[in-house]
């Protein structure tokens, strides 16, 4: 039998519920000073009329201050129904673009070490930049990986 997990050895946190963004939005921020790793599993829908640019981005406080691009990893699924996931991918500081009819249905996890973020910034969160014509169905999730897990988990939105 395996192990149960049930949020102990991996905290899931809701960041955003499956909603049409029609702008430029930003999960909230996951505490890295808890956690040693954090996956934001997003799952998309359709993305209609333009592309947004998806961003990793650490900050130093909880409410976003000082919010610059962070260096991360992503991998994209393949179509739904399927059970592959595409190659590790380095996701730069100036992100990725989520393109309409290439994007839609998939599933695009991004990976945040704690150890790569600078000094002085404990948080990080994605942004979804929108180029003002865009329209996507998404939702994100994020796995944090917590230094110490418990079963009651550190929070993650502090």
């Amino acid at each position: 039998m395996g192990k149960k997990n049930l949020g102990q050895e991996v905290h899931y946190v809701p960041l955003l519920a499956s909603v049409a963004l029609s702008a430029s939005s930003d999960t909230s921020a996951i505490n890295m000073g808890l956690f040693n790793q954090v996956d934001f599993i997003m799952n998309l829908g359709l993305l209609a009329t333009a592309n947004f640019t998806l961003t990793a981005q650490e900050c130093t406080a909880a409410d976003g201050t000082g919010a610059q691009a962070v260096a991360a990893q992503y991998r994209v699924s393949a179509a739904v129904g399927t059970d592959t996931m595409g190659a590790v991918t380095t996701l730069s500081t100036s992100g990725l673009e989520v393109a309409d009819g290439t994007y839609d249905g998939l599933t695009i996890i991004v990976t945040v070490d704690s150890d790569s973020l600078t000094d002085g910034y404990k948080y990080c969160r994605i942004t979804m930049t929108d180029p003002a014509t865009a329209d996507a169905l998404i939702g994100i999730v994020a796995a944090c990986y917590p230094r110490y897990p418990q079963e009651t988990p550190s929070l993650a939105l502090t």
